[in-house]
């Protein structure tokens, strides 16, 4: 038993030496760390001294919504030029990199207004996450949540990107009005089924007396011959006066003519196939070289499928329109014809945001010449394409010819007379 005792003794002590050793080893690590973290957070706030915030201006890349790992990669560079110079403690995860590093402290007014134009593309769960985060609902940094007075609530962080879509929407969407934009986000969160869409703008059927090759290149000539359910007019004047106040506040209802681009009522469009899809636009002589033409093909929800713009030769086009430039299939003076894409209901295009649409509305515009805006953020007369309500047998005319060959185009009666004029294919 004597013998038994020693040994359990020795087992004990050997035991309490071995906790002992690693409680010391823990110590060490805990004070070292903690030393590192204090010499971090020792020079945090002296590494700049701007008055400019180094994330003004950021650029963020227009388009739809970014997946959780596109969103966190993006996020991750935003606050790595937020820190700047500053000692980083490095993480793939954007709230564990905040919180590690201390970023939070960093966010004022002037970041927190970048980080919402940002957040115009981050999926729905990674604004919950960061409106959280940014109003002090999940703070666990050393220094400790902000005092009351200071503290953010979420609904008034939801309340700042509500603004900042409300003041950038014209500027970030192509011929999409204001309320028409906060529409088409909530149909896009909402998950709108396609399904519930009509059949949308199509193409005529290939006819068994069309050989391969017509049916291909549609070179033998015809003229355009409109199809009357399918010709709009540009009537809607859209025009925002510059400045710094509520976009609503901004929003002029009436516009003296001689400002705008185009008086409403004279502009006429409808489309056509020739090859692909086309836009043919009838004014008044001389409008063509003059004015910036802007065309949006959208789904039933005013989800974008393509956006291109094209500037006459006497005109620029206003920087935060020029998208993608397309050049004429058809011009003249008075007529204008280009090409855009319109996805049929058999071949969808992938929508950016997930899912699939086809082309169900052309909405079309003349935009003021960057010269002639003049204290105007937006001034431009538009107008849409679209299937009336309730007529499922209207399908897209052709037309045929060759580069050269002059097409007489007709489309009507517009405000001004006849809408009718005369194009040379490119």
């Amino acid at each position: 038993m004597d013998e038994e005792d020693s040994e359990n003794n020795v087992d004990a002590e050997t035991l309490d030496e071995s906790v002992e050793e690693v409680e010391s080893e823990s110590r060490n690590e805990l004070e070292l760390s903690d030393e590192k973290t204090r010499a971090r957070r020792q020079t945090f706030f002296k590494t700049q001294n701007q008055s400019k915030s180094p994330v003004a201006a950021y650029q963020v890349t227009p388009g739809g919504k970014w997946s959780t790992e596109e969103a966190d990669e993006e996020i991750l560079k935003f606050l790595k030029r937020l820190a700047g110079e500053r000692d980083l403690i490095d993480s793939t995860d954007p709230i564990d990199f905040a919180k590690e590093n201390d970023l939070l402290l960093l966010f004022g007014p002037d970041e927190e207004e970048e980080f919402a134009r940002l957040a115009l593309r981050f999926p729905e769960e990674t604004i919950e996450s960061w409106a959280t985060l940014l109003s002090g609902g999940n703070r666990s940094e050393a220094f400790g949540p902000r005092s009351r007075a200071e503290r953010r609530s979420e609904a008034a962080i939801a309340s700042e990107l509500q603004s900042a879509v409300l003041r950038r929407s014209i500027t970030a969407a192509i011929g999409i009005a204001l309320v028409l934009v906060i529409f088409f986000s909530l149909k896009a969160l909402t998950g709108g089924s396609e399904d519930e869409s009509g059949l949308g703008l199509r193409f005529s059927a290939v006819t068994s007396t069309q050989t391969g090759e017509q049916s291909k290149n549609f070179l033998a000539f015809s003229n355009p011959v409109a199809e009357p359910a399918l010709v709009a007019v540009a009537d809607r004047v859209v025009a925002v006066r510059d400045g710094q106040g509520s976009l609503m506040d901004r929003i002029e209802v009436d516009v003296g003519e001689g400002v705008l681009p185009i008086p409403p009522g004279v502009l006429t469009a409808t489309v056509f196939q020739y090859r692909e899809g086309q836009i043919a636009l009838v004014g008044p002589v001389g409008w063509v070289a003059e004015s910036c033409t802007m065309v949006s093909v959208t789904t039933k929800d005013l989800r974008p499928l393509d956006v291109v713009y094209y500037a006459g030769s006497n005109a620029t086009c206003p920087v935060q329109f020029q998208m993608t430039k397309t050049q004429p299939t058809c011009i003249g003076d008075s007529a204008l014809i280009l090409p855009i894409s319109i996805p049929q209901r058999d071949n969808p295009q992938k929508l950016p945001e997930g899912g699939v649409g086809w082309a169900e509305k052309v909405r079309f515009g003349l935009e003021s010449s960057e010269a002639d805006l003049n204290g105007w953020e937006v001034l431009s007369v538009r107008g849409t394409i679209e299937v009336p309500e309730g007529v499922e047998n209207v399908v897209i005319p052709k037309f045929g010819g060759a580069s050269g060959d002059t097409l007489q185009i007709d489309l009507g009666m517009s405000s001004a007379g006849q809408s009718a004029g005369s194009c040379v294919i490119e």
